[in-house]
């Protein structure tokens, strides 16, 4: 399959997918991000994805004050 048909393709089925999307609203798949996750994440990853999050934050937040 060429790029040209790979490309028609991914377009037909992004296309597809957005109709979905519309027509089922929040009980697509991807309606609620969160609610996805938590679905497969256990408890000590959520918390160890927080913490990473927060540890990144902060970070940044020193980062921006060292520059002034």
């Amino acid at each position: 399959m060429g790029i040209n048909n790979q490309y028609v393709e991914a377009i037909k089925k992004a296309k597809a997918n957005l109709a979905d999307l519309r027509e089922r609203g929040e009980d697509a798949v991807g309606g609620d991000a969160l609610e996805f996750i938590d679905g497969f994440l256990t408890p000590e990853e959520i918390a160890a994805s927080d913490l990473r999050v927060a540890e990144m934050i902060e970070s940044t937040r020193a980062r921006g004050e060292k520059s002034v």
